[in-house]
């Protein structure tokens, strides 16, 4: 429940930002990872005139990747308060057990179910990490918010 509601706080306060922005920063991470890289190596003794070629090139790409983040809008976010404990609590509990619902599925209707809950998996193998995303579906969707309606479309 902690880990939730320090995740609700962190939510509330990050950038957001579109798909082309998590790809431009993340071209960007890899880039100071590579040149990171480099520099370790001309620490270790490498060529340094093969090195700077690359070190140079790395730096062209993080370059062209900070060109593509700027070219970007900022996003606008409406300001909301991180959910409390209390609240997360009563939309886990008006949820039921999905966690039991899953494990003791059949095989061959876990992949229906997984889509009911809107679970997606994406890994990424390069730095061998999963990010698991959920938006449920009905009837699995908490149907009322605890802060109430927030979205302006739906009055």
């Amino acid at each position: 429940m902690e880990a939730l509601t320090h995740a609700s706080a962190a939510a509330s306060t990050a950038e957001p930002q579109t798909p082309e922005q998590a790809q431009a920063r993340q071209a960007i991470k890899d880039c100071e990872r590579r040149l990171a890289r480099y520099q370790a190596a001309l620490d270790a003794g490498a060529d340094p005139a093969v090195v700077t070629q690359w070190i140079n090139e790395a730096q062209r790409d993080k370059d062209a990747a900070q060109k593509k983040l700027d070219a970007y809008p900022a996003v606008p976010r409406k300001k909301q308060a991180p959910l409390d404990a209390r609240q997360i609590r009563e939309i886990t509990e008006s949820l039921g057990d999905i966690a039991q619902r899953i494990q003791t599925a059949a095989i061959e209707k876990k992949g229906p179910l997984y889509e009911a809950l809107g679970i997606t998996i994406s890994y990424e193998h390069a730095t061998r990490a999963a990010t698991v995303r959920s938006r449920p579906s009905s009837p699995y969707r908490q149907s009322l918010c605890p802060r109430g309606d927030l979205n302006p479309h739906a009055r």
